[in-house]
């Protein structure tokens, strides 16, 4: 019988690289973590620091195969100001946790609190290291809905002229909304929320037009509440 030798020797070289690869990553695995890094992703203004991140961690790791990564991911999540994170151990033996964190869209001001609605329409505390620019809501009241405050606010973080310029939100009686600009005194009525898209779209065409012939500041109030019709009120 002819020996196939060509498949002896191919058959003995895979059997040789498994039994590294096996003894490489049993030996790595058992080495400690070298580092913890905490990489915030997506912004350079951080409601929470680095070291308030590892303080949620475990203080030691024995061995890298016992690091439980969505045990650790469940720890950083818990924090308030993060929306997500994702943690993972690096080649060169680092722990790494990607964080992200949450986006705040409107900053709610009542009697009793100060806080922060976000992209999710959850309610987020405030924090001491930065405060995020956007619009306030004034008036807040508990009967309020949170869907009617997120709507506006969500509607004015997409909108690039709105997200410019308006610095408050105003909830009247009925949900009636006011909203005022960064450079101008005058009050914007919007109404109740109904065809708000169509009122929006109205007051720019309208506002573009004011600013062309310097004749903006002369009004106290812009009412969008009537039907294709923007009404104004001079100082």
């Amino acid at each position: 019988m002819k020996i196939n030798w060509s498949k002896i020797i191919l058959t003995l070289v895979l059997i040789l690289i498994g039994g590294l690869f096996y003894s490489t990553n049993s030996i790595n695995s058992k080495r400690n973590i070298n580092d913890i890094i905490v990489d915030f992703k997506s912004t350079n203004k951080l409601f929470i620091t680095q070291d308030s991140i590892l303080k949620l961690l475990p203080t030691n790791f024995s061995e890298k195969k016992a690091v439980d990564i969505n045990y650790l991911e469940s720890l950083v999540n818990s924090n308030g100001f993060i929306k997500n994170s994702e943690a993972y151990i690096s080649i060169e033996g680092d722990l790494i946790i990607e964080v992200q964190q949450r986006n705040p869209i409107g900053r709610i001001i009542s009697d009793n609190a100060t806080f922060y609605i976000d992209d999710e329409s959850k309610i987020m505390t405030t924090s001491k290291l930065y405060s995020s620019t956007v619009p306030v809501v004034f008036n807040y009241d508990e009967s309020f809905a949170q869907k009617n405050i997120y709507q506006i606010c969500d509607l004015i973080d997409s909108d690039e002229f709105l997200k410019k310029n308006v610095t408050r939100i105003n909830f009247l009686k009925n949900n009636y909304i006011t909203l005022n600009f960064r450079d101008h005194d005058f009050d914007l009525v919007i109404g109740e929320y109904k065809n708000i898209k169509k009122k929006v779209k109205n007051f720019k065409a309208f506002y573009q037009g004011a600013v062309n012939n310097e004749s903006i500041d002369k009004y106290s109030k812009i009412n969008l509440q009537f039907e294709n019709q923007v009404v104004c009120s001079k100082k």
